[in-house]
């Protein structure tokens, strides 16, 4: 977005948002949906984005994750809350993978994956 749009997506350091793994560090917040808020609020009114999270929220707590999986063929969980600790907690109770294990590690990108592409689609909707 930086390189094709420019302002205001060149004035936003991606490292910003490093903190946001792991629940913020503290298995609080699923990091991609503080992301979205964030991301969504750059570009929308105060209203709107707070709609818009209501709706990413209620899609996430819903959602089957992970559905983007180009490296492993997981299963699916659904996170029934945006709490870091639950989300990830609801996978590896049904999977028996550990925190520190690739298939978690995989797990949580490819729903940064999901959840990215998800508000994409709301903002186009929304904005387009």
């Amino acid at each position: 977005m930086a390189e094709k749009v420019g302002y205001p997506f060149d004035h936003i350091p991606p490292q910003a948002f490093i903190t946001a793994a792991g629940g913020y560090g503290q298995a609080s917040l699923c990091g991609t949906v503080g992301v979205a808020a964030a991301c969504i609020g750059s570009v929308c009114d105060a209203d709107t984005s707070k709609k818009l999270l209501a709706e990413l929220s209620k899609w996430y707590k819903a959602a089957e994750f992970p559905m983007y999986q180009p490296e492993h063929d997981l299963p699916t969980t659904v996170a029934g809350s945006v709490m870091c600790d639950v989300s990830v907690g609801e996978f590896m109770e049904a999977t028996g993978f550990e925190y520190g294990s690739t298939e978690r590690k995989a797990r949580c990108a490819g729903t940064a994956a999901d959840v990215t592409g998800k508000i994409v689609e709301m903002l186009n909707g929304e904005l387009a």
